[in-house]
């Protein structure tokens, strides 16, 4: 498990899989056991969220067929490629980025408002 906090919203906790995949997107070494987003960091770590949201949400129209594909795959991350020490197993690919990323988005735009940062630990 990887728990998100910031001081004025409670702490989030995700699937190590889930966790390093957010991580990815929004630029962040998805290897280290903790770090930090920092307040001038949130404003594009919420826009790379966002447009992997949209990339996600516009490949079924590419209309390829393949299973990465489906509305409710993430298509940005292949749920079978983890590191060794990934415990927690593959992510749920039935369950679309949006969903997943909803939590996180809330933190750091809540974070971006009260003009803070973001930090993670495993």
């Amino acid at each position: 498990m990887i728990k998100f906090t910031a001081h004025s919203s409670a702490p989030i906790q995700y699937l190590n899989a889930d966790a390093k995949h957010l991580l990815r997107i929004i630029g962040k070494d998805d290897s280290s056991a903790q770090g930090i987003i920092t307040e001038e960091q949130l404003p594009a770590a919420l826009q790379a969220l966002e447009q992997a949201i949209e990339r996600e949400e516009a490949a079924p129209e590419a209309g390829t067929g393949s299973p990465q594909h489906l509305p409710e795959h993430a298509s940005d991350h292949n749920p079978h490629a983890h590191d060794a020490d990934d415990k927690d197993g593959p992510a749920q690919a039935s369950v679309s980025l949006r969903k997943r990323a909803l939590p996180f988005q809330q933190l750091l735009r809540q974070a971006q408002q009260d003009k803070e940062f973001v930090v993670w630990q495993a």
